[in-house]
């Protein structure tokens, strides 16, 4: 009587630790998940300013572009 009584609550309490764990476990994922969408959202971010930057120099004509080089590169002297 005593013994089954024990089993009857170390299952329930499995059953607990296992409902926990399970929660625990899939907010983990969420959290991954999020922090997943973030990066993917920056990268997205990144990709959209280069490929700005690179058809604004591919528009400018040549002595434009050599204008602004002067400006930025540094003289030898």
């Amino acid at each position: 009587m005593v013994g089954a009584r024990l089993q009857l609550w170390a299952l329930v309490a499995l059953a607990f630790v296992a409902g926990v764990f399970g929660i625990y476990m899939s907010g983990v994922q969420r959290g991954i998940a999020r922090q997943q969408a973030k990066l993917d959202a920056n990268r997205l971010d990144n990709y959209k300013t280069a490929k700005e930057a690179a058809d604004e120099v591919e528009a400018m004509d040549d002595p434009h572009l050599s204008d602004l080089a002067r400006r930025w590169v540094r003289k030898d002297e």
